[in-house]
């Protein structure tokens, strides 16, 4: 503990006992003692929780395998994204709405920047998250990449959405208004709907892309509200053989935390798909050459649909007949 911090515990200790005297005299020491005793306290705490986080971590990503493999190969497509937005952000040559007379700020490749980094933020989130047992929370936070990549993928499927997307108010409840009527997540999937009805991706489940954005969507925020059953199941997670246990504060990985990452990676596979499809066919981005090139993308791209489409539909399956 540093300095600071060690005179603010101090003196917080001296005002309780000020405040309080029968208290103080309870614990049978001084309140110098006592804030040493808060002091080492939580240093030992801390230490136990990264001990078992550190603990959870390694033995999960073993664990959650080959599920992992299909998340982290979505996660490294978002990343080159992001980071291709970032080199980019200052290229006098667009990398998203190249033909189209639009405002000069804020630049369209700044916007695929801001979007692209944060949706990396928050599949990292979602990433330390589930390995390290906070599923519960994992899903929570999935809640947000979906909002994320669904208000992508419709800015750059619309020029009306990009621009909405770039609009700023001062007033809190015209901001508020604007958001409501052209950026909520309710506005931006009836949107996604109507595109995948004009162009349907076929899939190898017995699903279609809105059912199933529709219901993982529904699903994640069953558990991001207040809900005691949800709260139930978080604090007594299932264990790979099936049985519950009690975890108090501490996480752990087990079969929710794989129908979590089965519901998570079909959303990613079919959103991941469409703004393939709408980065090649609507913002050209095979005319890309030389350090600028997309190829390498594209070839991931594919590679990444052939590994969900080969491992995916199965363990869909076995989710649906758990009914976890």
């Amino acid at each position: 503990m540093k300095p600071k911090e060690h005179r603010l515990l101090h003196a917080a200790c001296r005002a309780t006992a000020i405040s309080d005297p029968a208290l103080q005299q309870n614990q049978g020491e001084t309140s110098d003692q006592s804030a040493k005793s808060l002091e080492k306290e939580i240093s030992s705490f801390l230490k136990a929780v990264r001990q078992d986080r550190e603990s959870v971590y390694k033995s999960s990503e073993g664990m959650l395998q080959p599920l992992m493999l299909l998340y982290d190969l979505a996660l490294l497509q978002v990343c080159d994204m992001s980071n291709f937005g970032f080199e980019n952000v200052d290229h006098r040559r667009r990398v998203i709405w190249p033909n189209l007379a639009l405002p000069r700020r804020p630049r369209p490749n700044g916007v695929f920047y801001i979007l692209t980094a944060n949706l990396a933020h928050s599949m990292q989130a979602f990433r330390l998250l589930i390995l390290h047992g906070f599923e519960s929370q994992a899903r929570a936070s999935f809640r947000n990449v979906i909002e994320v990549i669904d208000l992508m993928t419709m800015v750059l499927a619309s020029e009306a959405t990009y621009r909405e997307y770039i609009k700023s108010f001062e007033d809190d409840k015209v901001s508020y208004r604007h958001w409501k009527s052209h950026l909520s997540p309710a506005v931006i999937r009836a949107s996604i709907s109507k595109l995948e009805a004009d162009n349907p991706i076929a899939l190898p489940i017995d699903l279609t892309t809105e059912e199933i954005r529709k219901g993982t969507y529904t699903w994640l925020s069953n558990f991001t509200h207040v809900n005691y059953v949800a709260h139930v199941v978080a604090a007594h997670p299932l264990r790979f053989d099936g049985t519950s246990r009690r975890l108090a504060m501490l996480g752990g990985v087990g079969e929710m935390s794989k129908s979590t990452l089965a519901h998570v990676l079909v959303n990613l596979w079919i959103s991941l798909l469409r703004i393939e499809h709408l980065l090649w066919e609507k913002h050209g981005w095979g005319r890309f050459r030389g350090d600028r090139s997309r190829h390498w993308f594209r070839y991931r791209c594919r590679a990444m649909d052939d590994l969900f489409r080969s491992y995916l539909p199965t363990f869909w399956e076995e989710l649906s007949s758990a009914d976890l």
